[in-house]
């Protein structure tokens, strides 16, 4: 088990890690939540959620408890849910394509019979045909790919400020951009340059405690280097796969996507552009958006108080309301 479960966050939960997938000598883990209130009373179908954590695709690790929003770790436990949290090939030393296909062969895995299975308590079922799909930044850019992965089974999706506009400004032009408050400074040019001259290929990385990888984070996009080290192909881009009408023939699920308002990481008008543009291409679409004063990461750290959001937060309530009612999520 990671030193990284021991966090009082996970306290709550039995914590247990595998391998999903591995390239070459690299294995990619994931890690299992199982509320231990559950296992002392359990149903015949247990509820179960999937999240990816964020670190703009450079950066993070599943089980770093200062990114996980405790709101959603209490109403996985509230509902007695077993949660998923898994790491993936990480940018620059991978492309888009390539932490996609470490998404597809995640969900390949937890779709197939007798693989979550094995890494249960007896007794425990799970329905993974009924998924709730979250994911913070990075990982809410992930959470909304999950719906062309695996569409019949994702039932609701929480995305809480998420990378969706990946082609904007932002990211792909070269600019003084102040990231986060107090701002991180600006890097220079050469740490991102150096960092890549010094790739000789074939790296993997699928971890990282945070704050080793920022700089690297921050250099591209500040830079604007983003896209072209994340890859151009149209099959990555949220906005792109909309009007391109990939959505066409998809069951999306209800979708409840959280911003601050003052978001200066990820500018919140990419998710005023990305529900524009998905109200658009898939008219009838269930999409509850909770927009609201903060900086990146605002349910963890809220202005002024500095407090995270609870389940008794207004916002907060309604958003998992509005989840309740397609997530079927009460042990059965």
């Amino acid at each position: 088990m990671s030193d990284l479960a021991a966090s009082p966050k996970f306290a709550p939960f039995s914590v247990t890690d595998f391998t999903y997938k591995t390239v070459g000598d690299t294995p990619i883990e994931a890690s299992i939540l199982i509320p231990k209130a559950m296992l002392e009373n359990h149903g015949k179908k247990v509820p179960l959620a999937v999240r990816f954590h964020g670190g703009f695709l450079v950066t993070g690790h599943r089980l770093f408890a200062d990114w996980y929003p405790q709101f959603i770790l209490d109403f996985c436990q509230q509902h007695g849910a077993i949660v998923i949290t898994a790491d993936y090939r990480l940018m620059p030393e991978a492309k888009g394509t390539e932490i996609l296909d470490d998404i597809k062969d995640f969900y390949a895995w937890l779709l197939t019979p007798g693989n979550l299975h094995s890494h249960l308590p007896a007794g425990v079922e799970v329905d993974p045909n009924n998924l709730l799909v979250t994911g913070e930044s990075a990982g809410g850019y992930l959470a909304f790919m999950s719906t062309l992965i695996a569409p019949s089974a994702i039932k609701a999706v929480v995305m809480h400020y998420p990378m969706l506009d990946l082609r904007a400004a932002h990211y792909t032009e070269a600019y003084v951009k102040h990231i986060f408050n107090p701002p991180v400074p600006q890097i220079p040019g050469h740490v991102l340059a150096d960092y890549l001259a010094g790739l000789k290929g074939g790296e993997i990385v699928t971890s990282a405690i945070p704050l080793a990888r920022v700089p690297l984070a921050m250099s591209m996009v500040q830079q604007g280097r983003f896209e072209e080290l994340f890859g151009g192909e149209r099959s990555l881009y949220p906005l792109d796969l909309l009007e391109d009408g990939a959505m066409d023939s998809v069951r999306l699920p209800a979708m409840w996507i959280m911003h601050g308002k003052q978001d200066s990481a990820v500018p919140v008008e990419g998710t005023h552009r990305f529900v524009e543009k998905l109200r658009e291409s898939v008219p009838g679409v269930e999409v509850h958006v909770s927009l609201e004063e903060g900086e990146h990461g605002f349910d963890n750290h809220a202005p002024g108080s500095g407090e995270a959001a609870t389940l008794e937060t207004g916002w907060v309530a309604e958003g998992l309301g509005f989840v309740e009612r397609y997530w079927h999520a009460r042990a059965s």
